[in-house]
């Protein structure tokens, strides 16, 4: 029944994040059938790739086992995974449309953040992120009885508090790339110090895979930060 109500809220996140995202297109003047088309585009690459990664970073005993297990996408996802095969899958979409690429991350990054929410409470609900055993007022007993950090929980609230700062900050742009930098700067430590809490997970050197794409995320809002902010500096000195 978890599982049955975890899928139920996968579907309605996809078709409420497209039309969010296609909503905050209109607004911004884009293409909206390329919003729509490139946030589909993303959702077909995440889901692929998000079980890749998964099986890769977190189940390589299993893949080794069993190959085609990598090509099993019912099997499991990686948040992480979903999120990079999104861009991915965004960005070959757009390359051949002539369009400049910020704009549409954007738009699609407004509509598909509030529905992870929506995908976060179903790891609520399935209790698929344990974490280490807690007496937190938030904690929540496993099917063993033990009382553990959800991590699936934290997250989902965290997403809430994510959503409402960047929606708040909506009409504000200082520079090229300010939503994506926000987002990523507000969720990749949090991620980062969630993940020392896991317990399931596998770890390298010390780290989750988690933990190591957190890095690499807040990298990646380092670079947008960087260049957003020359910009910036070239407008204000020309």
């Amino acid at each position: 029944m978890k599982n049955v109500i975890f899928g139920a809220l996968v579907i309605a996140a996809v078709f409420l994040g497209c039309e969010l995202a296609y909503l905050r297109g209109k607004k911004t003047g884009l293409i909206t059938r390329y919003v729509v088309d490139a946030s589909l585009w993303a959702v077909f690459a995440g889901f692929a790739l998000s079980h890749v990664v998964m099986m890769v970073a977190y189940h390589p005993d299993l893949l080794a086992k069993n190959p085609l297990s990598l090509f099993m996408v019912w099997g499991g996802m990686s948040s992480f995974g979903g999120f990079f095969g999104a861009m991915a899958g965004i960005w070959f979409y757009l390359r051949r449309k002539g369009v400049p690429l910020l704009p549409y991350y954007e738009a699609i990054l407004f509509g598909f953040v509030p529905v992870w929410i929506l995908g976060r409470l179903g790891c609520t609900i399935t209790f698929d992120h344990p974490g280490t055993p807690t007496d937190f007022f938030l904690g929540m007993a496993d099917s063993a009885g033990v009382v553990r950090h959800n991590l699936g929980l934290y997250e989902m609230l965290w997403t809430i508090a994510i959503t409402l700062v960047l929606y708040g900050l909506r009409n504000y742009r200082p520079f090229p790339g300010f939503h994506s930098v926000l987002v990523i700067f507000l969720y990749a430590p949090v991620r980062f110090a969630f993940d020392t809490l896991r317990v399931v997970d596998p770890r390298y050197f010390g780290m989750t895979p988690g933990q190591y794409f957190s890095i690499a995320l807040f990298l990646l809002g380092v670079f947008l930060l960087f260049h957003g902010g020359r910009s910036l500096k070239i407008k204000f000195s020309g």
